[in-house]
Parts: structure tokens; sequence; C-alpha cells
């Protein structure tokens, strides 16, 4: 019984700093360190051959950036940013919603809130749109970028409306993103939701996957070894930016998450019909 008193009590202090909720006030990005992000990205842009279409689309005022989510862990799905910065400059910064467990240890939060990276908490975006600014959000999550490999093609945004509510709530237009390419640099064999949901990590992580997949250069990867980090396969990425959706012509949120997520699927489809081969693209 003396042996178990700490280790328990160890347990706790995790379980209850997982479930702690981080601060969601927003601070601007500071431009120095976001420049330096930005060039750094830049490499790793280079090295996946990544194109951007329709950059333009993206306005000038507050929006809700929808993003499908692919990649695990690897941060291939805002690659586009940099192009993005570089072509209309720091002055009107994106947000990007971010899980919560990035921000349990203080130095790495100053980090990410430095480059604007913010956590999934309403009361943040909600502070983001009300600021003026865009936001960037990837609303299926780990469910969406932990997916198999042979769901690449998929968008799955859960069902989850939150950012609809948001576009409604503060009357900013949807901006539609999907990428082609990003869910090749890994091979995820199998999701283990079944698993997560057993082990409750929905409960106190807010988790819902526990996965098994291939990385270089550790080979075979499950569970929590899938938080190494890794070499992403060298995989050419395409990002299709999709028509701004005026969320004042639908009645809710449940007609809006149908029309969004039909049309990400729609331009998802458009990009994986141009591709030759996996990796290659």
């Amino acid at each position: 019984m003396v042996r178990e008193q700490p280790l328990r009590r160890g347990v706790r202090a995790l379980v209850a700093g997982l479930r702690a909720e981080p601060e969601a006030h927003v601070v601007p990005p500071d431009p120095t360190t976001l420049e330096a992000a930005v060039r750094g990205f830049d490499k790793l842009a280079r090295y996946h051959r990544l194109q951007v279409r329709d950059l333009g689309r993206v306005p000038d005022g507050p929006a809700v950036i929808v993003g499908n989510h692919n990649g695990g862990l690897n941060p291939v799905d805002g690659l586009f940013l940099v192009h993005y910065y570089r072509s209309r400059g720091y002055d009107q910064p994106i947000y990007v919603l971010a899980h919560d467990i990035l921000f349990k240890h203080p130095r790495l939060a100053a980090v990410m809130r430095s480059v604007g990276i913010v956590p999934a908490r309403r009361e943040t975006a909600q502070a983001v749109l009300e600021a003026g600014h865009k936001l960037l959000v990837f609303p299926g999550g780990d469910i969406e970028t932990l997916r198999p490999y042979r769901d690449r093609r998929k968008v799955v945004l859960a069902g989850r409306k939150g950012f609809c509510r948001l576009s409604l709530d503060h009357r900013v237009p949807i901006v539609p993103v999907v990428s082609a390419g990003s869910h090749e640099t890994l091979i995820v064999l199998s999701q283990g939701r079944r698993l997560a949901k057993a082990l409750r990590l929905d409960r106190w992580a807010r988790l819902h996957s526990l996965p098994v997949m291939l990385a270089f250069p550790w080979g075979l990867l499950a569970g929590p070894t899938c938080a190494l980090p890794y070499v992403p396969l060298p995989a050419k990425i395409t990002v299709q930016i999709g028509e701004p959706i005026e969320s004042r012509r639908w009645a809710g949120a449940d007609s809006l998450y149908g029309c969004v997520e039909t049309t990400m699927q729609g331009m998802l489809d458009a990009l994986y019909a141009e591709r030759v081969l996996p990796i290659f693209g």
C-alpha cells in the first residue's frame, strides 16, 4: 500500500493536467517568430512539392476556414499558410485551432501562441472572430487525421458542427480548404477507435484514436509510440481553396454542415481524380 500511494497520486495529477482547460485568451502572433516559422515550413512545402490553388479566394475580413485533416501529427495541412503569408504579408494573421494537449506545457504553449496557434475552445474561437481575424479549423480532429490510409480520399468532419455555429453567430463566411496527398505522408493501418473508447481516452484526454501505423524511420508504431517524430514520405501535396460559403443563406447549423461537407468531398474527389500514383501525385 505504501508503494501504491505515490503512483496513484501521480496518475491523478496526470489526469487532472490533461483535463485542465488552457486559457482562452488570444494574443497577436509575434511577427519575427511567425516569419521564422514560415521560412522553416517553406522547406517542408518544397519537400512536398506543394501546390496551392485559388489562394485569392481567402477573404480579407474575418472568416472561418475549414480544412480536412491529414498526416497524423505532421503539420502538413497548414503548409498552405506559407503561400498565404508570402502573398499577403503578416498584417492579417490566420489563427489556427489546435488540440488542448499541445498547450499543457507552458513553454510549448507560448511557442504555439507566438505563431497564431490557439487552443481549440469555443471561447478562443469567438475571441478570434470578434477581433476581426480569420480562424482555421480542422473539425475532424484526430478522428480524421488518424483515419486509415484506405480512407485518405474521404472527408471526415465527424459530425462536429461547432464551426457552423461560429459562422452563423458571427455572420462570417466559411472557406472550404482540402488537400490531396497529405494523408500519403504516413500509412495508418488501423485507427484503434474501439480501443481508445474502451480506455476512455475521449473522456480524460479528448482523444478518439489509438492507431497502428507505418512511419519512417521507426517502421511499425502503435498507440502512444505514434507520437514519436517521424520523417514524412515525400508525397506531392495539392491544396484547393474553395469559394466562400455565405452562412446567412442557410437556416441552421445542420443544413450548413451538410453543404460544407458535401462541397469539400467534391473538391477532394476532383483533386484525387488528377492523381496518377500515391506519393508521386
